[in-house]
């Protein structure tokens, strides 16, 4: 059986490593989310880290930034078992629309991220 829950130990949280990503880190589109990933230097600890931002520029409400927080949130929580168990990245998810998009659309998308990442995390590992 899948494991489905979603702990501190899957947010990324290190300055450094955040840092890292969103400076050496590549980009993928699937619209109302951007995908930004780099492979991990992580040792330990959970394979993939992720975080979630919700710019405020595109949704000005706090309720609305919220609410789409949630929804990738939980889509990711769904949809992880979609990555490799051998893939370490650290991967952020940037929200691009500039209105609260419904759950369907967000689950759809993430799948799509998802399931090309280790793909993805081995052709930069192999540079």
């Amino acid at each position: 059986m899948a494991e489905y829950s979603l702990d501190k130990t899957h947010k990324l949280c290190s300055g450094r490593a955040i840092d890292r990503l969103f400076d050496e880190g590549k980009s993928q589109v699937a619209y109302p989310l951007r995908m930004v990933y780099a492979p991990s230097l992580r040792s330990e600890g959970r394979p993939v880290q992720f975080m979630i931002t919700i710019p405020k520029k595109r949704i000005r409400k706090a309720v609305g930034r919220v609410l789409m927080r949630r929804r990738i949130r939980e889509a990711y929580r769904l949809n992880r078992g979609l990555i490799a168990d051998d893939c370490r990245a650290d991967v952020a998810f940037i929200y691009i629309a500039n209105e609260p998009t419904p759950y369907s659309l967000v689950e759809r998308k993430m799948q799509r991220l998802l399931a090309g990442l280790p793909e993805m995390i081995n052709k930069i590992a192999e540079k």
